[in-house]
């Protein structure tokens, strides 16, 4: 029994390895993107889903990490570097929705966590904040079918608020049909 509980544990620690990999991936990825497109476009702020953290705060934190990290010039594939890029990452789960948002201290002046976290879950009836900061938060909005409180909808209600959080601010591009400035396309999973 030792035995097969010890290959067990095993199993589950290469399945949570696997899977931390994949979030720091994925986060480094996003990071390289976001500080792609502020470069390119002058955006301070983004708002975009994560995938493999499938909803879960820890997960959804090493995606944070990895993409706010220092690009290293040594590496073979360039991740991270969006640490001057303020920004929200939502990532829904089968049981609810991790949030976090991040305000790098040269943008400090512009936005505080804190109230961009508020205004993103005052739609959903508020959700349970984790970690709270001017820089930094942390928030869970829990399914609850029985009330009508779906994962998906609220994904979608929080990527919404938090633009127009930023665009209320003047943080956030507003469309002009005479500009002809390059938009990332869906495939970036970038909000605007």
């Amino acid at each position: 029994f030792n035995l097969c509980a010890r290959e067990v544990s095993q199993s589950i620690e290469m399945a949570d390895a696997k899977q931390i990999a994949k979030c720091v991936k994925e986060g480094g990825k996003k990071g390289v993107e976001l500080a792609g497109c502020a470069d390119l476009g002058g955006l301070e702020f983004f708002t975009t889903q994560m995938q493999e953290p499938k909803g879960d705060l820890d997960l959804l934190q090493m995606c944070m990490d990895a993409a706010n990290k220092e690009v290293d010039p040594n590496e073979e594939e360039s991740k991270g570097g969006s640490g001057e890029v303020g920004k929200m990452l939502l990532s829904a789960g089968d049981n609810g929705l991790a949030l976090i948002n991040y305000v790098p201290a040269s943008k400090a002046d512009k936005v505080n966590a804190e109230e961009w976290m508020a205004a993103t879950l005052k739609e959903v009836g508020g959700g349970d904040v984790k970690k709270s900061s001017p820089s930094t938060c942390v928030a869970y909005v829990a399914e609850d079918k029985a009330t009508g409180r779906f994962v998906l909808k609220d994904k979608d209600t929080c990527q919404a608020q938090s633009v127009q959080f930023l665009k209320a601010k003047g943080l956030f591009p507003q469309a002009d049909e005479e500009e002809d400035d390059w938009v990332p396309d869906e495939s970036a999973d970038i909000e605007w």
